[in-house]
């Protein structure tokens, strides 16, 4: 009898390996691999939205599902409900979506999903969550992206937030029958699935929080229970297992209780320091078990690149939410708001006012309609500070601005919090205290703060002291150029200091009062010397309270080659402080013996850049803080000279180490 356990037991085993050897993503130690042994899961996007609509993401009164859905049905009656969810789901994620979030360097995506999509009730199948499943497993497989199950939304609820489509309490851990019907469509999920390598595991319970009087021996057993019945008919993928409190708190969930396994946390609205995430990394050595981060975001792109940074740093795979949203800046799509969807909303809002069944049907199928990709905007922001490796390095055009011609002053440079704009305020890191990083919430997901004018026009708004704004331009001619800057303000004046290439042009300027924050006037300036090609424009903003919103620069008197005003234009430095590396700009109209030279306080020369050989046009140093001989230099002040026979011009900058 106990050589036919072991035998058993060895052929499980055996199973279990070749399976893996077949593709599937499963557990390595700390590691999270594909059959042959890659890290896989290391970038993934979330659906959220798609199959389970949440009031924030659609701007209704409603927030739950269910809700939301009732208020629907109360405006237009159930099939025309039934048409507009068809049209919702259909336009929401497509095959051609999929392959985009491929070609920007996802890997994966965590599809949440409702319970009822799989089965109404227990015992009662409903074959079109399998339907939808599978469509979204075949255009992921064409472009090699996995297919993460999260069951976002649990029988009865497991939480007591609208996301968990409760009624305000977590009843999944207080009904015996709700914890049988999950357990019931988990087993009939991996049944289907069992042998799918393109599904990346199955995310158990999104967000979990334990109701009132459950024990942390009641949270684990549930888990474990949800493990044996899948384990009974897949053996293959990856369970992860999520915290209590939103995915925060893993007492009770250690140590392990399966061998293919990984926990999986969320992180939201705090810092993207090694403390905020010590705690997993130490459970997930401490008991060699991998880590998924499968949801954060809902913060500035300043935000996003720091906590790509810190997962990255810290071997740990992550997911972002979201895809898409109505009217946000947050995700890399937003679907415009319908023209007459406040109709709507005031209704819900209030119960007066009730649009006939014809205008509501029209205002829902202009939302659905507005959900297809080609249909929304692009907040190229969000996709560069997830994926571009230069964003905490140098700027780089948001549009090609050519000069002479117009500038939307909203359309400063992509990069960092320091690198392509300065603001006070620029992301939110208290859970318990949201701070608005673009006060205006509009147009771009930086700490810009930026709003709408009667127009539609976006302009930079809610300036204070310090902040400033950076834009690439090109200038098709060299010459003299004059530059009108339309700026409003209702009762004080600020003032404003330009730099191109890091050298101030005219001295410092007095912004007007113009009586209102969208009644706009322009400031003009003459004699501005622009050499042709590339320059980088830079607004510093002192003694701040006042709108933003157009530049426009004219080209007075061009110039000819031999009139060039220098041999090179040296510029400011930038990030100035530097803790790592700063980048030293320089137009080179001519490079007959071209140097630039470092040097510390004491006239000591710390690095010498031969630049004779550079091309005619814009340059880009970067210096790392080493001297000749590669060593560090000490923190300090240096000066950066550039010098050409006998035309010299100096620069200054503060190393910090």
């Amino acid at each position: 009898m106990i050589r036919l356990i072991l035998l058993i037991l060895l052929m499980t085993l055996q199973l279990f390996t070749e399976a893996r050897a077949d593709g599937f993503v499963h557990a390595d130690g700390t590691r999270i691999v594909d059959g042959t042994g890659n890290s896989v899961l290391k970038r993934g996007m979330g659906l959220g939205g798609w199959l389970v609509p949440e009031g924030y993401m659609l701007h209704t009164e409603a927030q739950s599902p269910t809700t939301i859905r009732a208020d629907i049905v109360d405006v237009i009656g159930e099939t025309a409900t039934d048409q507009f969810y068809s049209a919702y789901h259909q336009n929401y994620v497509t095959r051609e979506d999929i392959h985009e979030l491929a070609a920007w360097g996802f890997d994966h995506v965590r599809m949440p999903f409702h319970y009822n999509m799989f089965s109404h009730a227990r015992g009662v199948p409903n074959e079109w969550g399998f339907e939808v499943t599978d469509s979204l497993i075949a255009w992921c497989s064409e472009v090699g992206m996995h297919v993460v199950l999260d069951m976002h939304c649990a029988p009865g609820g497991q939480n007591h937030g609208p996301i968990s489509d409760s009624d305000g309490t977590a009843r999944l851990w207080l009904a015996d029958s709700n914890k049988t019907h999950t357990m019931m469509i988990w087993e009939a999920i991996a049944t289907r699935y069992a042998d799918e390598p393109w599904i990346g595991g199955y995310d158990l319970l999104n967000e979990p929080v334990l109701a009132e009087g459950v024990s942390l021996q009641d949270f684990r057993r549930l888990y474990m229970d949800l493990t044996t019945v899948i384990r009974a008919v897949d053996i293959n993928h990856i369970l992860f297992i999520e915290g209590n409190w939103y995915a925060t708190d893993f007492n009770g969930l250690t140590p392990p209780f399966d061998d293919n396994m990984g926990y999986s946390f969320h992180k939201y609205w705090s810092t993207n320091s090694l403390g905020s995430i010590n705690s997993y990394l130490n459970m997930r050595d401490a008991y060699d078990v991998p880590l998924w981060m499968s949801e954060t975001g809902e913060n500035s792109n300043a935000w996003f690149h720091d906590a790509v940074q810190l997962f990255e740093e810290n071997n740990v795979g992550w997911c972002w939410w979201t895809t898409k949203k109505v009217d946000t800046i947050t995700s890399p799509y937003s679907a415009a708001r319908p023209a007459a969807y406040n109709q709507l909303r005031d209704y819900w809002r209030t119960g007066n006012n009730k649009p006939s069944p014809s205008v509501a049907e029209a205002i829902l199928m202009e939302l659905a309609e507005n959900l297809k990709t080609e249909n929304c905007t692009l907040r190229p922001g969000v996709v560069a500070s997830l994926f571009d490796p230069d964003y905490n390095i140098q700027s780089k055009p948001f549009k090609d601005h050519l000069i002479p011609g117009t500038i939307l002053m909203a359309d400063y440079d992509l990069g960092n919090q320091g690198i392509a704009y300065n603001d006070n305020v620029y992301q939110t890191v208290h859970w318990d205290n949201y701070t608005a990083w673009n006060s205006g919430y509009q147009y771009r997901n930086d700490g810009v703060d930026i709003e709408l004018g009667q127009s539609g026009t976006p302009s930079v708004g809610f300036t204070e002291d310090g902040e400033w704004l950076r834009y690439t331009l090109n200038a098709e001619q060299g010459g003299s150029y004059s530059l009108e800057i339309e700026v409003a303000s209702p009762s004080s004046s600020g003032y404003l200091r330009l730099y191109i290439d890091g050298q101030q042009i005219n001295q410092t300027i007095e912004t007007p009062i113009t009586g209102g924050w969208q009644n706009w006037q322009a400031i003009h300036l003459d004699d501005i010397s622009i050499s042709a090609g590339s320059h980088v424009l830079t607004f510093e903003i002192f003694e701040a309270g006042f709108n933003l919103r157009f530049m426009e620069f004219f080209l007075d008197s061009a110039w000819t080659e031999t009139e060039l005003p220098n041999n090179f234009i040296l510029g400011q430095n930038y990030p100035n402080p530097f803790n790592s590396s700063t980048r030293i700009p320089i137009q080179i109209n001519q490079a007959d013996r071209l140097q630039l030279i470092i040097f510390d306080l004491l006239g000591r020369e710390i690095q010498t850049y031969d630049l004779s050989s550079k091309l005619k046009g814009p340059a880009l140093l970067k210096w790392n803080g080493h001297d000749a001989s590669e060593q560090i230099a000490p923190a300090g002040v240096y000066y950066y000279q550039a010098i050409d026979g006998e035309e010299m011009q100096v620069g200054k900058m503060l190393f910090l180490q």
